[in-house]
């Protein structure tokens, strides 16, 4: 069995921001899922990732919702002055 992709994010208990918001990187893309149960949409997990994704300098860039289950986002770092 392969490990899984980090940039799949399915729940928080195997989410590692370490290996997504790696310092020295300019943009992330991840896919979040937002429906993990019966077709209801739960943007609890999308929020969580955000704010983790915020503490690490990375903004949210662009979002995108993918197949009805997943968000597609684009996170950029934050710019320097």
């Amino acid at each position: 069995m392969s490990p899984a992709n980090p940039f799949v994010i399915e729940n928080l208990d195997t989410f590692d921001p370490d290996v997504v918001f790696l310092d020295g990187r300019d943009q992330v893309v991840v896919a979040v899922r937002i429906t993990p149960v019966f077709g209801q949409i739960d943007l609890d997990l999308l929020c969580a990732v955000i704010d983790i994704a915020n503490e690490r300098e990375f903004a949210l860039a662009r979002e995108s919702p993918f197949r009805d289950e997943w968000m597609l986002c684009v996170f950029e770092a934050f710019e320097e002055d």
